[in-house]
C-alpha cells in the first residue's frame, strides 16, 4: 500500500498565515524598544530621544521589516560615537551604538527569541 501526499496551494492560508508573521514582527519590534528602554543604555539628558524620538516604524512591514527607529539630529552623532562623555544619572549604561547589545552583544538572540516565543515556535 502506498500513500501519496500531495501539496495543494492556498493563498488564502498563505496570506493569514503572512499577516500573522507580519504581526508578530510588530510585536517583536515593540519589545525590543521596551527592552532598549529598560535597559538604560540610550543617552538621556530630558529622555526625548529614549521616548519620544525613538519609535517602531512599520511603514516596510508588508517586504517582513519592521524597524526600531531613533529619529532626531543629534541620534546619528550619539550613536556612532561612543568616545561622548553620556550623562550617567538617569541611565548608568548610557553610552553610544545602543543596539549593539541586540547585534552583536550580550542580547544577540534577543529578537529571534522573542519572534518565536510570540508566533508560538518555542
Amino acid at each position: 500500500m502506498v500513500m501519496v501526499l500531495r501539496f495543494v496551494k492556498n493563498t488564502e492560508v498563505e496570506r493569514k498565515l503572512l499577516a500573522a508573521a507580519r504581526e508578530v514582527l510588530l510585536q517583536t519590534a515593540h519589545e525590543l524598544r521596551a527592552d532598549l528602554r529598560a535597559g538604560g543604555t540610550m543617552p538621556f539628558e530630558s529622555g526625548h530621544l529614549q521616548n519620544e524620538a525613538t519609535y517602531v516604524c512599520g511603514a516596510r512591514l508588508g517586504q517582513g521589516v519592521a524597524a526600531v527607529v531613533s529619529d532626531t539630529v543629534y541620534a546619528r552623532r550619539k550613536f556612532f560615537h561612543p568616545e561622548f562623555d553620556f550623562d550617567r544619572r538617569v541611565n548608568r549604561a548610557a553610552g553610544g551604538r545602543w543596539f549593539d547589545a541586540y547585534t552583536v552583544g550580550a542580547k544577540q538572540g534577543f529578537v529571534r527569541d522573542v519572534f518565536a516565543r510570540r508566533i508560538g515556535v518555542k
